[in-house]
């Protein structure tokens, strides 16, 4: 989640039709229709959509205090080397000066952009899925990281690891109280005795959530490797899987069985480190929490967009709710 002050920043510039002068300034980097660039959403990054004659594409672009060129250059790289070994993904488009990743100098500063093309999608819920279905989304994860573990291009050394997400949570709960901390703490403390080995640890999608998934039949495409990171492997299925657990970790659900039994026709899971998949959740949960109270990074005025105001209600509310499952390990 990017800080409210840049989101704040650039929604001054979209107009009542979801028309940013910001956006249209980036998107000259790639050829489209005039006039056709749209407001889509905002949350890690900027989205939005337009055309090219009869085809849809987006723009997605981040502030450069929050992304660096060199991550996004990583993420593109890593996209291309999964979709040449058979992976289904969003397809990344060239610029006109034939880049990928482009940076622009705009008044509220420098933006890193991309544009993706567009997949078709029949968008689901968790509640939807039978068995079947769970398999296949976990055929596809370890599909996705058994072409991973084999990436040994320059995203390497551009992608974090868990131990920057560590860092961050750590300086986000500076000021939390006592039991927060004490969360954080142990948690930390776990991962850090966690074995790292060829088999159990890699680069991971960290954000393989339905949202990001584009159901066509047979196919299941991947999209958005934003989040992607240096963990272990069953990080990736319990980030995936943390709506399943929201309320209840039953590692005898028949839903995380089929997705594990998928899992394992495409890559090896031991099953000691499906038996760390709780650890996982509470560093999910510490990393949202974190996230979130990092985006919070100005107080409330009264000028602010009803958009911005709702969302910051939203987090206000995400917020409590977090701090009080975190206190008390639900």
């Amino acid at each position: 989640m990017m800080k409210l002050s840049i989101m704040r920043a650039v929604d001054r510039t979209v107009d009542s039709y979801g028309h940013s002068r910001v956006a249209a300034q980036i998107l000259r980097q790639w050829e489209h229709d005039q006039g056709s660039i749209t407001f889509f959403r905002s949350s890690a990054n900027f989205v939005y959509r337009f055309h090219k004659g009869e085809e849809q594409f987006f723009l997605r672009f981040a502030h450069s205090s929050e992304r660096t060129r060199e991550t996004i250059q990583a993420e593109i790289d890593i996209l291309q080397w999964v979709a040449a070994r058979g992976i289904f993904v969003t397809p990344p488009i060239e610029s006109s000066n034939g880049n990928f990743v482009e940076t622009v100098e705009t008044v509220l500063g420098a933006f890193h952009a991309v544009v993706f093309g567009r997949l078709e999608r029949s968008p689901l819920e968790i509640e939807d899925l039978d068995d079947s279905q769970f398999e296949r989304w976990g055929a596809a994860l370890g599909k996705l990281h058994s072409a991973l573990e084999q990436y040994a291009g320059p995203g390497i050394s551009a992608r974090r690891t868990w131990r920057d997400d560590l860092e961050m949570i750590g300086a986000s709960l500076a000021e939390e109280q006592s039991a927060v901390r004490s969360e954080f703490e142990q948690v930390a403390s776990s991962l850090q005795a966690l074995p790292v080995t060829r088999d159990s640890y890699g680069l991971i999608h960290c954000d393989f959530e339905l949202d990001n998934l584009y159901w066509q039949g047979r196919r299941l495409g991947i999209g958005d490797f934003d989040d992607c990171l240096y963990a272990w492997y069953v990080m990736d299925i319990a980030f995936a899987l943390r709506d399943l657990f929201r309320f209840r970790i039953d590692l005898n659900h028949r839903s995380f069985l089929a997705f594990v039994h998928g899992y394992r026709t495409q890559h090896g899971l031991p099953a000691e480190l499906v038996s760390q998949l709780p650890l996982f959740l509470r560093m999910a949960k510490l990393l949202t929490y974190a996230r979130i109270v990092r985006s919070v990074d100005f107080p409330f005025r009264i000028d602010e967009p009803a958009r911005l105001q709702s969302l910051r209600l939203k987090f206000e509310m995400w917020l409590d709710d977090y701090r009080a499952s975190l206190e008390n390990r639900i």
